[in-house]
């Protein structure tokens, strides 16, 4: 029966009929005697049926420049591609002045190459050194043979581009993720406040707690399996509390009454908006005038003062500037000459 084969000798294909059952009967049939250092395959003496494949490759001179040192070889290829594996080189580790599938022709091919760039794998403690002319950290992966795991966590990301010299690391993760919410709990402050009396306490914001969403797995870790937190991400932020808690001095039995009359119905507010910006607790940045109404530790102490005059309750500081201005008799420019006129306001 007439069958027909495809003949594929040192790359050129044709389909072969012979009414022969051997590969030596489609090469009769194709005008071909190998010479003695040609290579068939299969074998002559095998027996052949239609649609079968056979190949002759005749061999051919091979010279690689690589990184500058010259190789010679003779190869049996039809092409570039199949003669880099026969003398060893990996294609994608190189660069080649030649595509892959350059065919090599009967007086021979030179072509020149360079190495391509090293880079590491490190699959959790196992090193793998390849060489690649990919661009990106897929390609280094793959030309170390190195197969990931559905989760598996990969450092640069597999997108990113490839370096020189880099060093790409896999977290192999061994159990799907599993995702928790976690509370992020809300802190208070606590802030004194010299207008509150004495340990009362005002809530200015109530206290939010916040949510994280927290996705961990069982990894490898140096050869040990041990759970890693993948990763996090906020859901929503914490709101932090407020309170205020009131540290006004009480006033001490025996103080005398504020003052009355002319003092009692003056602008005191304004006069210490003036001095000291409204804070009770405000220090001259050049020392030695305090509070409200920046008083002096004599003209404090003058009128029954304790301590310094920032450390007293508003009030009291009302009270005894109120006193300073009877006790001048109304000579308001002494003590304030430069914000006692708006007492007028």
């Amino acid at each position: 029966m007439d069958k027909g084969v495809v003949l594929d000798a040192n790359g050129e294909e044709r389909t072969v009929h012979t009414f022969g059952g051997t590969v030596a009967d489609v090469l009769e049939a194709a005008g071909i005697e190998p010479a003695p250092e040609d290579v068939v395959a299969p074998s002559p003496d095998t027996p052949v049926s239609d649609g079968d494949h056979v190949l002759i490759r005749s061999p051919r001179d091979l010279t690689v420049e690589l990184d500058g040192h010259e190789l010679s070889h003779s190869v049996i290829a039809a092409d570039l591609g199949e003669a880099l594996h026969q003398i060893g080189l990996d294609p994608e580790s190189v660069e080649l002045s030649a595509s892959q599938g350059t065919a090599i022709p009967d007086e021979g091919l030179a072509v020149s190459a360079e190495r391509a760039p090293r880079m590491v794998v490190m699959y959790d403690t196992v090193r793998t050194e390849t060489r690649t002319t990919g661009t990106t950290v897929a390609d280094v992966l793959d030309a170390a043979g190195v197969a990931l795991g559905e989760h598996d966590v990969v450092t640069p990301e597999p997108d990113e581009a490839a370096e020189a010299d880099m060093v790409v690391g896999v977290l192999p993760v061994l159990t799907a993720p599993v995702t928790e919410e976690v509370v992020i709990e809300a802190e208070t402050e606590e802030r004194d406040d010299p207008d509150l009396p004495q340990g009362e306490r005002e809530v200015v914001t109530e206290p939010e707690d916040g949510l994280r969403e927290v996705t961990t797995a069982t990894v490898l870790r140096d050869g040990e399996e041990v759970e890693h937190r993948l990763s996090e991400e906020i859901v929503t932020e914490p709101v932090d509390g407020l309170v205020k808690v009131g540290t006004e001095a009480e006033e001490e039995a025996g103080t005398p009454p504020a003052g009355g009359g002319a003092a009692g119905g003056l602008d005191w507010g304004a006069l210490a908006e003036c001095e000291s910006g409204g804070d009770p607790t405000a220090v001259n940045s050049a020392g030695g005038y305090y509070g409200l109404y920046q008083f002096s530790t004599a003209s404090w102490q003058s009128v029954g003062g304790t301590g310094l005059p920032s450390e007293a309750g508003a009030g009291e500081q009302t009270q005894r500037a109120q006193q300073l201005y009877d006790a001048v008799g109304g000579n308001w420019q002494s003590q304030w000459p430069h914000c006692g006129a708006r007492l007028f306001d």
